[in-house]
Formats: C-alpha cells, sequence, structure tokens
C-alpha cells in the first residue's frame, strides 16, 4: 500500500529515468512512478503542469547522462574524437533503452540541426574536432554530421544484436572513415562517379 511522502521534481525525474533507462519511454506513467516512489499518484500531478513538461525535463535529463557517458570515459592513447565516437557506440551497447530514446524516435529536425541542438554540449565536441582535424570554423558541424551519421550506423547495429564486432574493429571503421572524410575535405571534387560505360571512375 502505498504511504504518503514528499515527492520533489527530481525524485520523479530520477525515477522516471531508472524506468525509461530498464523498460524504455513507452513504460513511463503515472501509475509505475508511483510504484517505483512507492507513493500515491497525486503528489505526481503536482510537480508538473503536464505529462509533456515531464518528459522535456526527462529528455533533458538522459541528454545530460549521454553527453557525460561521452566526455568522461577517455583513456590514454587514442585521440578524444575518436574516443567519442567509441563511446557513443559503447552506450548504444549498455544503454539500450536511453539510446532507442535519444536517436530512434522521430524528431522532425535535419541531421546537422540534431547534432548541434545541445549548444553547449555540441561546444565541447566541437573543441575535440578542432584538437583532431584541420578544417575551417564553418565546415567543423558539416563534417561531425557526416562522422555521427556513420558512427550512428554502427552503434545501431551493434546495439540490435544485427552484427557484432570487437573494439579494435570498431576503432578501425572509425578511422576508416575519418581519414576519406579528411580526403574528401582537401579534395571535394573526388567524387565516386559512373561513366557512360558502367565503369566506375
Amino acid at each position: 500500500m502505498p504511504t504518503k511522502i514528499k515527492i520533489s521534481k527530481d525524485m520523479i525525474l530520477d525515477a522516471a529515468f531508472e524506468i525509461v533507462r530498464q523498460d524504455g519511454m513507452e513504460k513511463l506513467s503515472n501509475r509505475e512512478l508511483a510504484n517505483k516512489l512507492k507513493c500515491l499518484i497525486r503528489p505526481i500531478y503536482y510537480q508538473f503542469e503536464n505529462v509533456e513538461e515531464m518528459q522535456k525535463e526527462l529528455y533533458t535529463k538522459i541528454e545530460q547522462y549521454f553527453y557525460k557517458f561521452l566526455l568522461d570515459n577517455m583513456v590514454e592513447g587514442i585521440p578524444k574524437y575518436k574516443q567519442v565516437g567509441i563511446n557513443y557506440i559503447k552506450f548504444a551497447q549498455k544503454e539500450k533503452k536511453l539510446f532507442q530514446t535519444l536517436f530512434m524516435s522521430d524528431t522532425g529536425l535535419t541531421p546537422d540541426a540534431f547534432v548541434a541542438k545541445n549548444g553547449k554540449d555540441y561546444k565541447e565536441i566541437e573543441k575535440l574536432i578542432k584538437i583532431s582535424a584541420k578544417l575551417k570554423e564553418e565546415d567543423i558541424k558539416d563534417f561531425h554530421t557526416k562522422m555521427w551519421i556513420f558512427c550512428h550506423g554502427i552503434a545501431t547495429l551493434v546495439a540490435n544484436g544485427t552484427i557484432k564486432l570487437t573494439d579494435n574493429q570498431i576503432q578501425d571503421l572509425l578511422s576508416y572513415e575519418f581519414q576519406a572524410l579528411m580526403l574528401l575535405e582537401e579534395n571535394p571534387n573526388n567524387k565516386w562517379v559512373l561513366n557512360k560505360k558502367g565503369e566506375n571512375k
């Protein structure tokens, strides 16, 4: 039987985070929150104007956790921007439900708008790109967007168990893509096209 206890907004968000982390956003409800907090449903209504407000704040909390995961789990000997990609894939492996919530839902955003929508956190990633790649300021977002799309493909395949990759294979794939994009930056007209005979050139 639920007992009457003082329920704060942070308590609700923490409980919601754990529910989504374990079972996904579709499992989140006021009833599940009340069960998790061992309280009545009514106090939950008092802390948020509506469900949309709670979900928005929860999404922000999950994003903050995600960026902390990316930037805190660094090791020596590997370029830091490369480690961002590695940690992105690790996040997809270890936090599948949170990954699905952040990156496998309809946002209506273009790719470049999506990767840079969290201004402050994106700026931290941008700093690491500047260390790893000699790019013009105006080219950084486009470069990162292309790198992110490639990395996201690997993350989704690995998280869903579609393919299995070793840590070394993941690192090699990220290195190949990084080098390919850098070559394209240096020679933007070097495009893979077909001639009239259907041969690659």
